[in-house]
């Protein structure tokens, strides 16, 4: 009987809801920022090795599901559609530069470098123009 109870109390409670831990320019400074920082220092130079295609790799992927944490925040400016657009399209940005580079570990040599690095000014442009749009405090990220 008490089995039984315990499962329908259970059944009737709401899940537990992700929640934001950092508001979001908190988030920025302490989490997405420094992210960028290391994709930025590591787009350089031009991978030589397959363990430093992998690092970098490793920072456009990182960036990405950092940019993710965008999409749920608690601010009344989240739910104006242009803020999951833009913030849509930052992380979309830093996918297309983490996929290139997924394709060029496969095959470095044939890989096309200064295409990944225009494809890196993307998520500089995507950054931007959320910062633009979104936020006057916000800095301008240099690619």
């Amino acid at each position: 009987m008490l089995l039984a109870l315990s499962t329908v109390a259970s059944a009737q409670e709401t899940p537990p809801q992700p929640e934001p831990i950092l508001q979001t320019g908190e988030l920025m400074l302490l989490i997405i920022k420094p992210a960028y920082d290391e994709l930025q220092r590591a787009i350089q130079t031009q991978p030589a090795e397959r363990q430093q295609w992998a690092m970098l790799y490793q920072k456009a992927a990182r960036l990405a599901e950092f940019e993710n944490l965008i999409l749920f925040r608690p601010e009344e400016r989240s739910n104006k559609p242009e803020w999951k657009t833009l913030a849509t399209n930052a992380r979309k940005a830093t996918m297309t530069l983490a996929s290139g580079v997924l394709k060029a570990l496969g095959s470095s040599e044939d890989a096309k470098f200064d295409e990944l690095k225009k494809s890196y000014d993307g998520v500089s442009a995507g950054c931007n123009a959320c910062h633009r749009a979104m936020s006057r405090e916000a800095p301008r990220i240099k690619p």
